[in-house]
């Protein structure tokens, strides 16, 4: 428990709301063939699964001259602090791995391994009705993310006595692609090639200047709802201060460091 508690302090500082581990006794039953945990990592024992609240934010980019690559500002951050989780636990003299957004079938967009799966097993979050992850903190608006280790962390269990979907039905409604049957239960009614092709659709009929959907994302009734979840900013220095109040706090440090005695 020790080592649980010290993955969450050290992932909380990097602004992760809610921290979960999956075991592997008795999940991830459902996999496609090649995307369990251990195809990827053979000694896995525990998957840690965190979360960020992304709000309306999770589709801002980072465009450098190539805009088709995948950029989006959060995915780069998450990818970041799982590395940061593998060192932290490499010092803690246990094996492990982050996984990165690859699939084993690249045109039917089958993931190595779904951390929408691994979310649900770490008690994230439920499945919602277009097969996103549902939290009860913001709904579907958050990312997530996996890392898998050797290290034996009691697992969490998935989420009981939440069912957001059972009485509410606006992604059914509100879907262009009309990819949900909302007669069936979450996520079973979902058609991923609706979806999917809906979404190619307008990415080659806007010649890419749209590029996803948004509206199960965004209409999502459930949690809390910010424009913004986080702020872009960049390190100040020295020569952004305008010329009074840099010398006023040069003068500071000389006087602090003895510099004005010499």
């Amino acid at each position: 428990m020790a080592l649980k508690n010290d993955v969450r302090a050290f992932l909380e500082k990097f602004g992760a709301y809610k921290v979960g581990v999956a075991g592997l006794n008795n999940s991830f039953q459902e996999v496609a063939r090649g995307c369990h945990p251990r195809n990827l990592m053979e000694n896995c024992s525990s998957v840690v699964v965190f979360a960020f609240h992304a709000g309306l934010d999770y589709y801002t980019t980072l465009e450098y001259r190539q805009k088709d690559v995948e950029s989006r500002i959060l995915n780069i951050y998450r990818d970041q602090v799982c590395m940061r989780l593998v060192e932290f636990l490499e010092q803690k003299d246990h094996e492990a791995m982050w996984v990165p957004r690859t699939y084993v079938d690249e045109e039917h967009k089958i993931a190595s391994l779904s951390f929408k799966l691994a979310a649900y097993e770490a008690g994230i979050g439920v499945f919602g009705r277009p097969s996103i992850i549902i939290t009860p903190e913001f709904g579907p608006r958050v990312i997530f993310g996996v890392v898998l280790t050797d290290a034996l962390i009691p697992p969490d269990k998935p989420l009981t006595g939440f069912n957001p979907c059972q009485e509410c039905d606006k992604c059914v409604e509100f879907c262009p692609a009309k990819a949900i049957n909302g007669e069936r239960p979450p996520p079973t009614g979902f058609d991923r090639n609706k979806c999917f092709g809906f979404v190619d659709w307008i990415r080659t009929n806007t010649k890419r200047k749209i590029m996803l959907c948004g509206y199960c994302y965004n209409f999502c009734p459930v949690g809390k709802k910010d424009e913004r979840a986080f702020q872009l900013d960049r390190f100040r220095t020295l020569l952004d201060m305008n010329e009074m109040d840099r010398e006023k706090l040069l003068w500071a440090y000389r006087h602090e460091t003895g510099q004005l005695a010499r």
